[in-house]
């Protein structure tokens, strides 16, 4: 109720706010990077990814699958991630937060 809503203000206010609390903690392994093309600026790849969200006490989440990144080159960085397209091997995300980019 009121409550509730007094508390998540006051939270805003101080300028430290997350989506999800308590904030997960993740891990990423990225594996098996594959360079399938280069298209002048453009670069496509393609890798597996492994997640672990760890939240509260007890929960555990893992995600799998694979990721299609087409890179578009950039003078100050390098490169930029211009598109991403991810392919969990999960069926059914049973995860009540997902804040991940994979």
């Amino acid at each position: 109720g009121k409550d509730i809503l007094t508390g998540r203000v006051r939270q805003i206010n101080t300028g430290v706010h997350w989506a999800e609390e308590p904030v997960s903690r993740f891990e990423h392994i990225i594996s098996n990077i594959l360079l399938m093309e280069v298209n002048g600026d453009e670069v496509r790849v393609s890798s597996k990814f492994f997640c672990y969200q760890n939240r509260l006490q007890d929960e555990v989440n893992l995600f799998v699958g694979r990721r299609y990144d087409t890179l578009r080159r950039d003078p100050d960085t390098a490169f930029k991630i211009a598109k991403r397209d991810i392919i969990l091997d999960q069926n059914v995300l049973l995860p009540k937060v997902v804040n991940t980019f994979f």
